[in-house]
């Protein structure tokens, strides 16, 4: 479709050759360099909100709020993300992005030692990252709903879905006895159902994608 063929231009991705073809498929890669160009003059424009005052009575709460969301622009490395979002609007014509509370989880043994002066190890759980997250969301993982004719207004989408491919254990990791995790059945969740990657440019034939589990969330 037009999704991966633009992606494939934009990448440079190559189809493979036979082993008759000796000639070389590498190009110029003309479609990177403009959308490059585009996107520095694009983020040089500073592209941030300015919150203006509504009468006299509104100049301090104004400023006040202009600081605050300046200050957790910068802490959050809010130009990385419209760095991102800019870059897939360009290739792609469009982009989607979700901003969520990302958790994410890791067990590992601590050494401790006992009374008897013997060292054991016990299993903990740490957190890698434990904060808001915005990510791009790639348009061969993203199901609108199909009847929608945008995100807002009379004909805006009821429902849509994300689809992710991850590790059987990072899924447990993830959403056993989370706020998912309602009923208590994410533990019972095994390996399979559709693993395959819906992007042309898949991974090497050769991994193991026995543990893969697709999850989808729904909202």
């Amino acid at each position: 479709n037009n999704l991966d063929r633009w992606e494939k231009q934009y990448e440079g991705l190559r189809e493979p050759r036979g082993q008759d073809n000796w000639q070389s498929n590498h190009v110029v890669p003309l479609t990177h360099s403009v959308v490059q160009t585009a996107l520095s003059e694009i983020i040089r424009q500073n592209l941030q909100p300015f919150i203006k005052r509504r009468g006299m009575e509104d100049e301090m709460k104004a400023r006040v709020m202009q600081h605050t969301y300046d200050y957790a622009w910068q802490v959050s490395d809010g130009d990385l993300s419209l760095f991102d979002v800019v870059n897939e609007l360009l290739v792609s014509g469009c982009a989607i992005s979700q901003e969520y509370y990302r958790v994410d989880k890791r067990k590992i043994g601590e050494i401790t030692i006992g009374k008897d002066g013997k060292e054991e190890v016990k299993e903990a759980e740490i957190l890698d990252y434990d904060d808001v997250c915005n990510e791009i969301v790639k348009h061969q993982d993203f199901f609108p709903d199909e009847f929608a004719r945008g995100f807002a207004g009379p004909y805006q989408a009821r429902d849509c879905i994300r689809r992710y491919l991850m590790d059987i254990e990072d899924f447990h990791a993830k959403y056993d006895n989370s706020a998912w995790d309602q009923y208590g059945d994410a533990s019972k969740v095994k390996s399979g159902g559709d693993t395959t990657y819906y992007e042309w440019f898949k991974p090497p034939q050769g991994m193991n994608l026995q543990d893969q589990v697709e999850v989808l969330h729904y909202w």
